[in-house]
């Protein structure tokens, strides 16, 4: 297999990082600092960064140049409901059409899913991420019955910008929160919002064809993670910082 070039290497690397929050919302994103920081030259970056502009990950503007885009809590809302409105579309025709492999899959994808640890206050960077993409992987499995491409696509998008305001606006603070006496608490509510049981009934319903409770669970699915920020709200009263 060849090599990425360098124009892909720095698109990866870049959405990657912005994704992780570990590029802050607002953030400046010069030339000068990202050569420095990645190792890359002037035309890969500028077109690395041209591109995220399409995806909404970065803007620009004569003035200020390109920045990381903002994270708020009104467009996570917005998101959550894109994603309820995709994600509902996609698993009705999952349940009508998916086959034999998808059922595979989706069991698969459930008992790996299960082998993760919930969220946690503090939780370790790497044991976060393996849950990250263990509960994506799920979630994909879950709709992989359906086969519009489009509403896939969709869905993708969607999730992959739910990722990044769930960092900025959630996760990132709460795993470095130094309030020993509210960790309890927020751990709590995390694992509230993560636990594998009410994906298994999720699972459960799809494979048993039954609509109407699949649809219902999904529907609380989503609000789960609007719940979980409307309690934790009071930790975020501006963008976390770089990370």
């Amino acid at each position: 297999m060849a090599e990425p070039s360098k124009s892909e290497r720095a698109f990866a690397v870049l959405r990657r990082d912005i994704l992780d929050a570990r590029l802050a919302p607002g953030a400046a994103l010069t030339i000068s600092s990202l050569e420095q920081r990645y190792d890359l030259g002037w035309t890969p970056l500028r077109e690395a960064l041209s591109r995220l502009e399409t995806e909404r990950l970065v803007t620009f503007s004569p003035n200020r140049g390109y920045r990381v885009a903002g994270a708020t809590a009104a467009e996570m809302e917005d998101l959550q409901k894109a994603r309820a409105t995709v994600e509902t579309a996609l698993l009705r025709e999952a349940i009508r059409l998916g086959d034999d492999p998808w059922e595979q899959r989706l069991v698969a994808a459930h008992h790996s899913f299960r082998q993760t640890q919930p969220l946690r206050v503090r939780m370790p960077e790497a044991e976060l991420s393996r849950w990250e993409q263990k509960h994506e992987a799920f979630h994909k499995a879950l709709l992989s019955g359906s086969p519009s491409i489009w509403l896939a696509r969709f869905a993708d998008q969607i999730s992959d910008q739910l990722h990044r305001h769930h960092r900025n606006l959630v996760i990132a603070r709460l795993l470095d929160s130094p309030d020993v006496v509210q960790e309890e608490r927020h751990s709590a509510i995390l694992k509230r919002a993560s636990n594998i049981e009410h994906h298994t009934m999720l699972m459960e319903a799809a494979l048993a064809r039954d609509e109407d409770r699949a649809l219902a669970l999904l529907a609380e699915h989503v609000g789960f993670t609007l719940h979980a920020f409307e309690e934790l709200t009071p930790l975020n009263p501006t963008a976390p910082p770089s990370r």
